[in-house]
């Protein structure tokens, strides 16, 4: 498997929000998401980051809240599908788009992949067709950035061959080849999903929201409890990172990858 960290756009907030232990000041947290170019499917996408949709959906109430909260600052040059033509790769290129959850800033672009497969964990896409109006916002699902016909394309993780876990109790055996491996990470969102990739000459782990910065995951650092707010589940939200970081300490050569931390986007991406 090859691997290649991207993003798209970026909202802004306190890093004292995200580090309870943070300084008051403003930071940037890159929508990354992440191409992985499999040995016999090719193009897979974990997540899109966001597009300029996000402000046409977000101009009335109650979708206008999210901008509100996380601002946010995306160009066209900057979609997805404009950095993949820069690499050579067409939308129809693109076989699945694995969501880790349902947040506008990791589904901003499914629409312009209108061949894509989509995976996701069955209680996540679930919460997004059901949830409306306001409930549906402060879990931070915007509606109209989900594909119409989304039905027709989405493969359950939970379908999956099931593989034994040590820390998360059972892994899922994606492409069927344990290529890539999928995790439940509830706590940010619901059906939150992580993949664990077979990456040479170490493995990768992304995380999505299960923190937003490497620091947090060694020195387990949580953030501000004003985001029990909007998130799923506390409780939750503190035992998967107790067990990412634990997974982090039991392998310490995996590459562990926050979607939004600023350290990997200044080691890996460094280009807003």
């Amino acid at each position: 498997m090859e691997i290649k960290l991207l993003s798209s756009g970026y909202c802004t907030s306190h890093e004292r929000i995200s580090l309870n232990n943070g300084a008051y000041k403003a930071i940037k947290f890159a929508a990354t998401y992440a191409l992985l170019k499999h040995p016999t499917i090719g193009f897979v996408l974990f997540d899109t980051g966001y597009t300029t949709r996000f402000f046409e959906v977000t101009k009335k109430l109650p979708d206008a809240f999210y901008k509100y909260i996380t601002p946010v600052f995306i160009t066209e040059e900057q979609h997805a599908i404009n950095k993949l033509k820069q690499l050579g790769i067409n939308a129809n290129d693109i076989k699945y788009i694995i969501i880790s959850h349902f947040h506008a800033d990791h589904i901003g672009g499914l629409k312009d992949f209108p061949n894509a497969k989509f995976i996701c964990f069955k209680n996540g896409y679930k919460e997004a067709q059901t949830l409306l109006g306001w409930k549906a916002v402060k879990k931070g699902i915007l509606k109209k950035l989900i594909p119409e016909d989304i039905a027709n394309r989405t493969v359950f993780i939970d379908n999956c061959s099931i593989i034994k876990d040590d820390i998360f109790g059972e892994a899922f055996d994606i492409f069927e080849d344990k290529s890539v491996l999928g995790l439940r990470l509830p706590g940010h969102a619901r059906g939150q999903l992580g993949v664990l990739i077979n990456t040479a000459p170490h493995k990768t782990f992304l995380i999505a929201d299960s923190a937003w910065h490497t620091k947090a995951i060694k020195q387990n650092i949580l953030p501000s409890k004003i985001i029990r707010v909007f998130i799923d589940s506390w409780s939750d939200y503190v035992n998967t990172l107790n067990k990412v970081q634990q997974y982090h300490k039991q392998n310490p050569n995996t590459l562990i990858i926050p979607c939004h931390c600023p350290e990997v986007f200044s080691k890996f991406i460094k280009e807003y």
